[in-house]
């Protein structure tokens, strides 16, 4: 098996964020493996395979009217995972909100997602004055 590099799976990530701040979820999913799993957050219920974690990330953005997702400080990249500090701005309703996140990506060897588990809790939700 290929590993895929640390260059493409940090590019994959960056794709990853700036594909959710576009709203593009067609980019989003073409990022991740047909049987991906995506546990968002970790505690909650998996969604599996491509269609079902095009559809969670479909949810999510039906439900905030604007969403900006960007890395808070480096990725961590090591064999085929990259683990990365996150922060989501959305807009619910009148409230602006501040969302921050660990996500660790897993990568199979053709260079997609196969494995994504988003680490926060209502916590870790602000109000966000920006």
């Amino acid at each position: 098996p290929i590993m895929p590099s640390i260059e493409h799976m940090t590019t994959a990530v960056n794709a990853y964020t700036a594909a959710h701040s576009a709203g593009d979820l067609d980019a989003i999913a073409a990022l991740f493996s047909e049987d991906a799993v995506v546990a968002d957050p970790v505690d909650q219920p998996a969604h599996r395979g491509r269609d079902a974690v095009r559809a969670f990330f479909a949810g999510a953005h039906e439900l905030a009217e604007s969403m900006d997702l960007h890395a808070t400080g480096p990725m961590r990249a090591v064999g085929s995972w990259v683990a990365v500090p996150l922060e989501a701005i959305t807009t619910i309703g009148d409230m602006r909100l501040k969302i921050d996140i660990i996500d660790v990506f897993t990568f199979d060897d053709d260079g997609l997602i196969s494995d994504m588990k988003a680490y926060w809790t209502a916590s870790d939700i602000r109000p966000y004055e920006g």
